[in-house]
């Protein structure tokens, strides 16, 4: 199904009023020209190329260490301490059988990037792949395991830098060095999204990693129409913010990432999408607002309702509005009365969430289509009756399907 463009979504266009009319055509070129992504989409990308990465594995010494990128303060991912060799002399030795906590914001700032999301995805892949994926394996599991290559996950790689300093952190522990000089280890990425400037700085690191990618985002520095590009430029230049998160008007090391995720805005894409000023209001912070979920690919509560029902069977009114078509579900699921737990299988089969199966249960009962025991009402058959036609099938005249036909005409006799 084609999504709507977002530039259609009311919050878009109330973003779009900020600019002069001379430049609303601009703005609305530049809104559409989003790369966009929702959760499942990152999710669906990510497990494909985790599922990529485990069929390249093979051998003694096949498994991975998966960690979710993320900001350290730290210089060294692992800690080390000074242990006697073979040789009974003193070297740094890194420990633990855990790594870093994959998600732990550094002192001072609040916000969570990819790590969050990333952090779910590296579970999902080790509980698809346990022959070959560790779950943020420290120095001890590491070489218990054999583990040969270091993963690091994200939605999305801007400029890479912060991978880069990752894999430059896990080159400054003794041991990795070491292992990497044995070529006991290597470094790969994985990432639902990237920049081309991106996946070029990480594959130039002196570590050679090899990144794994199924989405190329566009920017405004690459752009295939210049004078597109150009006009953009000149607006990010007179609206919006100058800086924020540390980085200019186009983005963190003036990345113009042109992508957008339906829970974040990377801090590579143009500030005039995420950042405010008290003349200036973000396309989105944080998270989208309802009405741009079309866009997303994200289906709505009124389209969800509205496709929990069999609409093979049944003609809906297109005035129809979710909570009725919600409660509509709700109460030609019932046989009998409502029984405790059954909102769980109802959300299964219809795709309804649990907590908005619950709430149009309390709602049935307040209208006075459910019993206090939770059967069903004559308002309830009542209101089903005046909300739904049911098709009727069209009346089928029983046929033979090998008539007869005779093939020479008999001379009638007389009577």
């Amino acid at each position: 199904m084609k999504r709507p463009r977002l530039s259609a979504a009311v919050t878009s266009r109330q973003w779009i009023k900020q600019f002069s009319p001379a430049d609303q055509s601009a703005a609305i070129d530049l809104v559409d020209a989003l790369l966009l992504m929702n959760e499942e989409d990152v999710s669906s990308e990510i497990r494909k190329q985790l599922r990529r990465l485990a069929q390249t594995r093979h051998g003694a010494r096949k498994k991975i260490g998966l960690y979710a990128e993320r900001e350290f303060a730290e210089k060294l991912i692992f800690k080390s301490k000074l242990t006697k060799d073979s040789d009974n002399r003193e070297r740094r030795r890194a420990y633990g059988n855990t790594g870093p906590k994959a998600v732990n914001p550094i002192r001072g700032k609040t916000r969570v990037g990819s790590e969050g999301p990333a952090a779910f995805h590296i579970s999902q892949g080790v509980e698809k792949f346990r022959s070959i994926f560790l779950n943020n394996p420290g120095p001890d599991r590491i070489r218990r395991n054999k583990v040969s290559m270091i993963t690091i996950v994200t939605d999305f790689i801007g400029s890479g830098s912060r991978v880069i300093s990752m894999i430059d952190k896990f080159l400054n522990v003794p041991s990795v060095q070491a292992w990497r000089s044995k070529k006991w280890i290597e470094f790969s990425v994985v990432a639902a999204a990237s920049t081309i400037s991106g996946i070029k700085n990480i594959e130039a690191h002196k570590s050679k990693p090899e990144v794994f990618v199924s989405h190329i985002a566009p920017s405004i520095s690459t752009y295939h129409n210049i004078e597109l590009a150009e006009r953009w430029k000149d607006l990010i230049r007179r609206y919006g913010p100058r800086s924020g998160r540390g980085s200019s008007s186009l983005g963190y090391k003036d990345g113009g990432a042109l992508i957008a995720f339906s829970y974040r805005f990377p801090n590579n894409a143009p500030l005039i999408f995420h950042e405010s000023t008290p003349k200036w209001q973000p396309l989105f912070t944080g998270g989208i607002s309802p009405d741009m979920a079309p866009a997303f690919g994200i289906k709505t509560e009124n389209s969800r309702a509205v496709d929990a029902l069999n609409l093979d069977v049944m003609n809906l009114p297109s005035d129809i509005i979710g909570s009725d078509a919600r409660m509509i579900v709700i109460l030609k699921a019932i046989r009998g009365r409502w029984r405790k737990g059954q909102e769980v299988a109802l959300a299964e089969k219809s795709g309804l969430s649990v907590p908005e199966i619950l709430d149009s249960y309390s709602d049935g009962k307040e209208r006075g289509f459910l019993t206090e025991e939770g059967r069903l009402t004559d308002r309830a058959h009542q209101f089903m009756r005046s909300s739904l036609k049911l098709k009727r099938s069209a009346r089928t005249l029983p046929i033979n399907e090998k008539p007869y036909y005779p093939q020479a005409l008999r001379v009638p006799t007389e009577v």
